[in-house]
């Protein structure tokens, strides 16, 4: 996932900036207000490759982020990569879970939103790792974006704190 600074011409530079830099590497994907999506099979190399590449130098590029799932914004579907994500914590580090964006659960055939807190705490339930919200070991990192431009999904990463610093 890669995130820009706002505006038409800074997406065009991004797009062909990682077109040029990585080729077939990736693909993309899909894009909206500022956050582009791409696919490869190998997210935190390209992440590396990316950030490396503009050491020092000025872009548009906000930050670069790997994500390991994507999947519908649905809590129960976020709760599954989660567990997941959680068992690759070692077990004497701590976490926090940033979450960019609502999640939502089904009532009764409709999609309801959950409050930001409410669904923090329901990711949290199954990490069996300390907390810190400080100065975390790891991150969970949920961002829901839009996708192909109707839909919505959710990008979930489990990530060193350095990994969501500003370029």
């Amino acid at each position: 996932m890669v995130i820009h600074e706002p505006g038409v011409d800074n997406y065009s530079w991004v797009r062909n900036y990682i077109r040029q830099l990585l080729g077939g590497r990736v693909e993309y994907v899909s894009s909206y207000q500022s956050v582009i999506l791409y696919l490869t099979e190998e997210p935190r190399v390209v992440t590396k490759a990316i950030k490396e590449s503009l050491t020092n130098t000025s872009s548009p590029i906000i930050k670069v982020i790997p994500v390991d799932h994507v999947v519908d914004p649905l809590i129960d579907k976020v709760v599954e990569v989660v567990k997941e994500l959680a068992s690759r914590i070692p077990n004497n580090e701590s976490f926090r879970i940033t979450l960019d964006g609502h999640l939502f659960y089904e009532d009764e055939g409709f999609l309801k939103e959950l409050g930001s807190l409410e669904a923090i705490r329901e990711l949290a339930k199954y990490v069996d790792r300390p907390v810190n919200l400080e100065s975390p070991d790891w991150v969970i990192y949920v961002r829901v974006i839009r996708f192909r431009k109707v839909m919505k999904k959710a990008t979930v990463s489990l990530l060193k704190p350095e990994d969501l610093r500003r370029l």
